[in-house]
């Protein structure tokens, strides 16, 4: 099968991570699979330095007829069976081809809402399927935007089980650091933005160093954009001290070395997350998580048995389950047990890669199958009858 991947997005982050390593997937497993994005963007520097078979073409405005026939023309070149569409942008921008025949499905991996319901539009009329993060994605599409439940199929984050391994060396990265095997490491991992509650987590950072003065907190990640909020959050350490107890350390692809030096995760997001790979990857590598309740997490994470798990927004909160974990070691022990066997048995990365590929197949068969409808039709309609013309007779 030969699919095309578009992703309009100028910054890097999980969801466009998670789709360079769906392509690669692909071609790695018998497929053909390619990636569109803008020639501006992040992505396209950071796709290609995973090896992703990547295409620059300008994707910065909804309507473009120029670009949607550029896009057409690339999926008849390649003979391309399926596309799939990230975000609204390249989505729009799909519209004609979805319009000509070709099957497009629609990604929703954040939970924040549409707003006003006419954005529902090109969901219900420009997609053949809605592949949704998470749960609550299908149930506020359903109930808000009427859009039928047998048109959103949810499927989940997943990792590579082998990549993340609590077997990998917790030294590693202390070492780079200059932290030693007893220094409690607090880390957060993720795109440096609102949503993702850095700053909720610094003044946590500031409770917690009260009691726990020999911990440290690891902040892996960078902004989007200009980099600006990156220095919000250095400004907002100055200011409560943490110099010194808090380390930034920018984008990094060494996150397994770092999990596995850590003796706890923390997830501090306060919306829009919808399935936290950061989470999938703390589960995988053996590692306590603390999360707030937001996307999925509350569908994965029992408090107590295989996680602690607080409401968004909530700095004392975060700081009380942190404190709690480094306090309770076997509290923290059981928790990172059962977080591995539930990665284990849900996260695999294949078996997430195998439920898209059942899906993509399905409505690829089905395109093909009313492609055929329509040729038997046009080719068996009877033919109309000639009907000579009367002759004009003279007056």
């Amino acid at each position: 099968m030969n699919l095309l991947h578009l992703e309009s997005s100028g910054s890097w982050g999980g969801q466009e991570y998670r789709t360079c390593l769906e392509i690669n997937w692909l071609n790695a497993n018998g497929h053909r699979a390619w990636l569109i994005c803008d020639p501006t963007s992040e992505v396209l520097t950071k796709a290609r330095e995973l090896g992703t078979p990547v295409v620059p073409m300008s994707l910065k405005h909804r309507i473009n007829p120029f670009v949607s026939l550029r896009i057409w023309l690339f999926c008849r070149r390649n003979r391309v069976d399926l596309i799939k569409s990230y975000s609204s942008k390249d989505h729009w921008l799909c519209l004609p081809l979805f319009l000509c025949g070709w099957p497009v499905t629609r990604a929703r991996c954040i939970t924040d809402p549409l707003g006003k319901k006419n954005r529902a539009f090109i969901y219900r009329h420009g997609c053949a399927k809605i592949v949704a993060d998470a749960q609550i994605i299908k149930k506020e599409f359903i109930e808000q935007y009427g859009i039928a439940p047998e048109k959103i199929e949810v499927i989940g984050s997943a990792v590579d089980l082998t990549k993340f391994s609590p077997t990998r060396d917790p030294m590693k990265f202390r070492r780079e650091v200059g932290l030693s095997a007893e220094t409690p490491i607090i880390a957060n991992i993720g795109m440096i933005r609102p949503d993702k509650g850095q700053f909720n987590l610094v003044e946590a950072a500031r409770i917690v160093l009260h009691q726990r003065p020999d911990a440290r907190f690891v902040f892996v990640g960078e902004a989007t954009g200009g980099r600006s909020r990156e220095k919000w959050v250095r400004r907002a350490i100055d200011r409560a001290g943490l110099n010194g107890n808090v380390l930034m350390m920018g984008y990094r692809w060494d996150t397994p070395d770092i999990l596995a030096a850590a003796n706890m995760v923390v997830i501090a997001s306060r919306h829009t997350e919808a399935s936290p790979i950061v989470l999938r990857e703390a589960f995988a590598s053996g590692r306590p998580v603390v999360a707030t309740r937001v996307g999925d997490v509350p569908e994965i994470i029992v408090h107590g048995e295989n996680g602690l798990s607080v409401q968004p927004n909530d700095s004392n909160a975060l700081a009380t389950a942190i404190l709690l974990f480094l306090s309770d070691e076997n509290l923290a022990a059981r928790c990172a047990e059962n977080g591995l066997r539930y990665a284990r048995e849900h996260f695999c990365f294949d078996r997430m890669m195998r439920a898209k590929l059942d899906v993509d197949l399905a409505l690829v068969e089905a395109s093909r199958k009313r492609r055929v409808r329509v040729q038997v039709r046009a080719e068996t309609a009877p033919l109309a009858p000639i009907v000579s013309p009367e002759p004009i007779l003279p007056d």
